[in-house]
C-alpha cells in the first residue's frame, strides 16, 4: 500500500518548488512560504475525502503568486478539476490598480460564484492567515485593522460552506478584539 496518494504528493512537491525562495509577508517573513499551503492542506484534509481538493489546497496560491505557473500548466500537470479549483481561488483583483476596498469587493463577488470545494479551501486559507498574524508580534497593527473587517465580510460570503470552519473563523476574528 502506498504511503501517500500520488496526486497529493505531486501537488505538495510542485507547490514546494513553485514557492521556492518565497517568504510570508507578515513579520514571519523568515518563514518559507510553503509552510502556509502545507498548513492549509492539512486543515482541508480534515474536512474532505477528495484528493483533488487536498491537491488544490497545496496549489491554491500558485497561479496568483508564482510567475511561471498558469492555469494551462496546472491542467497539464494535475487535470482540469484541480486546475479549476486553483483558478477559482485566484483573486481576480490581483492585477487591478483599483483601491483596496474595490479589489476586496471584486474578490468577494468572485468567491460567491465558486464551488463549495473552493470555498472550503478559502475558509482554511483565511484561518491560517489569521492564526499566523495572531502569533506574530511583528504584523503591523494597521494591517490587522484592515484585515479583520475584510475577514468578517469574507466570512459572510462563505456562510453555508462548513459550519465548523465558519465558527472557527468567527472565533478567531473575535479574538483580535477589533
Amino acid at each position: 500500500m502506498p504511503l501517500m496518494n500520488n496526486l497529493v504528493f505531486k501537488a505538495a512537491v510542485f507547490a514546494k518548488n513553485a514557492h521556492k525562495g518565497q517568504f510570508r509577508k507578515y513579520g514571519h517573513s523568515h518563514h518559507p512560504y510553503i509552510l502556509h499551503p502545507m498548513r492549509v492542506a492539512g486543515r482541508v484534509t480534515l474536512h474532505t475525502q477528495s484528493d483533488m481538493v487536498v491537491a488544490a489546497s497545496w496549489l491554491h496560491d500558485t497561479i496568483e503568486d508564482c510567475a511561471h505557473v498558469d492555469f494551462e500548466l496546472l491542467v497539464r500537470t494535475f487535470g482540469l478539476k484541480v486546475a479549476t479549483l486553483v483558478e477559482e481561488l485566484t483573486n481576480p483583483s490581483k492585477k487591478s490598480k483599483a483601491s483596496r476596498a474595490t479589489r476586496k469587493q471584486m474578490d468577494r463577488d468572485h468567491i460567491l460564484t465558486v464551488s463549495s470545494e473552493a470555498k472550503l479551501i478559502k475558509l482554511c486559507d483565511r484561518i491560517d492567515n489569521l492564526n499566523e498574524m495572531k502569533d506574530d508580534p511583528e504584523t503591523p497593527k494597521s494591517f490587522i485593522k484592515l484585515y479583520i473587517p475584510e475577514s468578517l465580510l469574507l466570512l459572510e460570503v462563505l456562510r453555508g460552506t462548513n459550519q465548523y470552519l465558519e465558527d472557527e473563523l468567527e472565533k478567531l476574528i473575535d479574538s483580535f478584539g477589533i
